[in-house]
């Protein structure tokens, strides 16, 4: 019925080239019907008339988000008609899904909303822009606003909205989108395999167990030799190791049963002496409790996350000035090199140490008068070269 894609900042425009069936450019879906492309609408036409690249380049100045290039900008719903909705009905169904959406995502954040007239199975692209507030500050992350748990309660709150003005459910959740909607027989069977699967596991645990005993009862004790007596007594140990793991598995095992069974005894004896709203009603409870417990394990994720993400970013900038470090050592040791300051470098770097990063005025001025004689070498060599060279008119 229902299914999103996350999009890009370079899939922008290609998602509004397919949507709009923009003229002069190529659609890559070849089922498209052109003779019925008139019959295509923008349910967003009225609130945001910019083109889709406009108004997201213009959003994404108004909300904090990292300049990178695989963040998402931008997510597509796209909302197919149900079987038993009549023709009748299906451009209400549209106005419909537009405003459970619009509501959903804020009216600031929506990109546009084509209905499709001209393909096989009529349907809406809503696209919106993953926009969550937080003091205040609203931030782009289309991981907070599209968690497994909106996934999972997305097609249930869109059916409930549509029942609500239709009159009547449409099927909206089928075998592809329903998680955790099962009929009793399925409930059944998967009881039946958890309690398989305990047993099962319980089992393999008893024979490991008979296996290890028969392993233990072909050691040899009787022995005289000493290396002999040394193997076997090496033996025994792996034995009772095997043991107390095998034994250690068991325990696990059994307990993992008995949780099982108490559990399906609890819910029993409760379902026994509730009526029919009230278990619906503790059912609802429990499935709004997992849905809490899930979605705090997800904001913990989120931050760790942007937790790591922070941590890369400040490497990248230790890396950038590590590189512009390193830049500036070259250059140095080509200054010194260049002067043939090597020595007189190195005696200076040892003293400087030695002296607790310290260097007295004596030691500073042979210091210098060593540069000095040095650089003054070095100057009279560079004239002497230089006159040559001119003597003999060859640039240098």
């Amino acid at each position: 019925m229902a299914h999103v894609e996350k999009v890009k900042r370079n899939g922008v425009v290609g998602l509004a080239i397919h949507c709009e069936r923009r003229e002069g450019c190529e659609l890559s879906n070849k089922d498209i019907d052109s003779s019925r492309t008139h019959l295509n609408y923008n349910l967003a036409q009225d609130i945001q008339p910019l083109r889709p690249e406009s108004y997201v380049n213009n959003r994404m100045k108004e909300v904090k988000h990292m300049n990178r290039k695989d963040i998402v900008y931008m997510a597509d719903w796209i909302v197919t008609v149900p079987k038993n909705v009549p023709q009748e009905d299906h451009k209400k169904i549209f106005e419909l899904t537009f405003q459970f959406l619009e509501n959903k995502y804020g009216r600031k954040n929506v990109v546009s909303a084509w209905v499709h007239n001209d393909e096989a199975t009529p349907h809406i692209h809503f696209s919106f822009i993953p926009v969550i507030v937080e003091d205040g500050i609203e931030k782009l992350n289309c991981k907070r606003v599209l968690t497994k748990t909106a996934l999972k309660q997305f097609h249930p709150e869109l059916s409930a909205y549509l029942e609500q003005y239709l009159g009547y459910m449409p099927s909206i959740q089928n075998n592809a989108t329903i998680n955790g909607n099962r009929t009793i027989k399925e409930l059944k069977n998967q009881e039946d395999l958890s309690f398989k699967t305990s047993m099962k596991n319980v089992y393999d645990n008893i024979q490991a167990t008979e296996n290890i005993i028969n392993e233990s009862h072909q050691i040899n004790f009787e022995v005289t030799n000493i290396i002999e007596k040394t193997k076997s007594l090496k033996k025994s140990h792996q034995v009772i190791d095997k043991l107390k793991n095998n034994n250690k598995e068991l325990q696990t095992n059994n307990l993992s049963l008995m949780k099982l069974v108490n559990v399906q005894k609890k819910e029993i004896d409760m379902y026994r002496e509730m009526p029919l709203a009230k278990r619906l009603k503790e059912k609802d409870r429990e499935i709004d409790n997992l849905y809490s417990s899930i979605n705090q394990l997800e904001n913990r994720i989120n931050d760790y996350e942007y937790d790591n993400q922070q941590l890369r970013n400040h490497n990248f900038y230790l890396d950038e000035k590590i590189d512009k470090l390193e830049h500036e050592l070259y250059i140095h040791k080509s200054f010194i090199s260049l002067f043939k300051l090597d020595n007189i470098y190195k005696s200076f770097k040892k003293m400087f140490i030695n002296q607790d990063y310290r260097i007295d005025i004596h030691s500073f001025k042979d210091m210098c008068e060593k540069i000095y004689k040095k650089v003054s070498t070095l100057f009279e060599y560079l004239k002497e070269r230089i006159d040559f060279l001119d003597q003999k008119g060859i640039t240098n």
